[in-house]
């Protein structure tokens, strides 16, 4: 994704806050316009008999891509129960999407991975240990992010302007309670889920999206710190230029943001 940007052959695009900055350190002048979720709504799954972090000691971790946003959710997750890769001997597989980690998962192929609800909760209704909440761990990360070229925020604002206005109308729809069926029938096809987990989805939803998606500081601390053990250009990087959000701002200011919400009761 980041590659087609630079090639010019898309304008603007989604994608985690970790793909950016790795690119940021390589030269490639790429811009956050917004961020749709700065806290994670994921969990750390294992597979049964893992019941503690010591217990993880020598195993292998499923991630979908090298330097992807699961990898830096699985990093911090086993940082912050006191594991370090190289030295507790863990195994980084590259495994695939999410559906590929759950069945990787559910197949013994890896011991450990990412998940967010519509795919863990089945597997936790059949004694799949959690071992990390990261809503409860409270763990800053720039996730799902907006980004174009610097060029597009500079050269074409209503073009960014309009895109935006759009996924802020999309995040209010999914916010009001009216519109529950729609949303969760949405997931339930998007993911290829049964319905009662795009509810599962539907709630987690609630609890990470931003109703006013600015980018954290502290999430793309998180993000360098991590991405500069293995790359030391990450720690030249200052965060604050990573992000452009002039237009989220103006959307703001001007009541825009404020409206959606007040015009569906949405508390």
């Amino acid at each position: 994704m980041v590659a087609s940007m630079i090639a010019r052959e898309v304008p603007i695009a989604s994608t985690a806050g970790t793909a950016v900055v790795s690119a940021v350190s390589g030269g490639a002048p790429l811009k956050i316009l917004a961020t749709f979720n700065n806290r994670v709504g994921s969990v750390l799954m294992a597979r049964p008999g893992i019941v503690r972090p010591e217990d993880l000691r020598g195993k292998r971790v499923g991630v979908q891509s090298m330097g992807g946003g699961i990898w830096m959710q699985a990093l911090l997750a086993l940082e912050h129960l006191g594991l370090e890769p190289v030295r507790d001997r863990l195994h980084i597989q590259v495994i695939g999407p999410q559906p590929q980690l759950a069945k990787a998962l559910e197949a013994g192929a890896i011991d450990v991975t990412v998940l967010p609800t519509a795919f863990s909760q089945p597997l936790k209704a059949r004694g799949y240990p959690v071992l990390l909440e990261f809503l409860n761990a409270n763990i800053p990360l720039t996730g799902t992010s907006l980004i174009a070229l610097k060029e597009t925020a500079e050269q074409s604002p209503q073009l960014v302007e309009r895109v935006l206005k759009g996924l802020l109308r999309a995040l209010a729809f999914t916010h009001h309670p009216g519109n529950r069926e729609a949303v969760t029938q949405t997931l339930a096809r998007r993911l290829r889920v049964d319905q009662r987990d795009a509810e599962e989805a539907y709630r987690a939803a609630l609890e990470s999206l931003e109703r006013k998606p600015y980018p954290s500081t502290e999430g793309l601390l998180n993000i360098r710190r991590m991405l500069a053990r293995s790359n030391p250009r990450v720690a030249t990087i200052q965060v604050e230029v990573v992000m452009d959000t002039r237009i989220l701002r103006k959307l703001d200011e001007s009541g825009f943001i404020d409206a959606l919400y007040s015009a569906i009761g949405a508390r």
